[in-house]
């Protein structure tokens, strides 16, 4: 793939992302407006929403890192931190829906559970700790290129 089609690429896929940014904000107001006009009764129910901050933060690094890579500035540092946000944010993700959510539920509601079991949840949240360490390697790794490079 040449740089224009590279570059191509990389703009179509970020305006498909910045769509499911805007499609994800949208169903947020939506429940927003719904609790504030009494429509719904419970504010609780935000409390299973607090992961979504997460991955929202996870899809808006993916497209920096889209958007960066269609402009040429791939280099292996920049790369290497907006692996290292996304795998961060998805790692939080996982956290709050397993842990921090039903937590907050229970705190609310007086009762509650330790832990939910979502195996999705959990998937992403050990593939977000996964990234964090490759996002490191690849650190290290291109500040060892970089290290080279002066010295040749």
């Amino acid at each position: 793939m040449n740089d224009q089609q590279l570059r191509r690429s990389s703009q179509i896929l970020a305006v498909l992302i910045t769509i499911v940014l805007v499609v994800l904000l949208f169903g947020i107001a939506i429940e927003i407006i719904a609790v504030a006009s009494g429509r719904v009764p419970s504010v609780g129910q935000f409390v299973w929403r607090l992961p979504l901050l997460f991955y929202l933060w996870a899809v808006w690094s993916v497209r920096r890192a889209i958007v960066a890579i269609g402009r040429g500035e791939g280099h292996d540092e920049a790369i290497a931190q907006l692996i290292g946000r996304v795998g961060l944010a998805l790692f939080l993700g996982g956290l709050a829906t397993v842990f921090i959510a039903p937590w907050l539920a229970a705190w609310i509601n007086g009762r509650g559970s330790f832990a939910f079991y979502d195996v999705s949840a959990i998937t992403v949240g050990v593939v977000g700790a996964a990234l964090v360490l490759v996002a490191r390697l690849l650190g290290q790794a291109a500040a060892m290129r970089r290290e080279l490079d002066e010295i040749i």
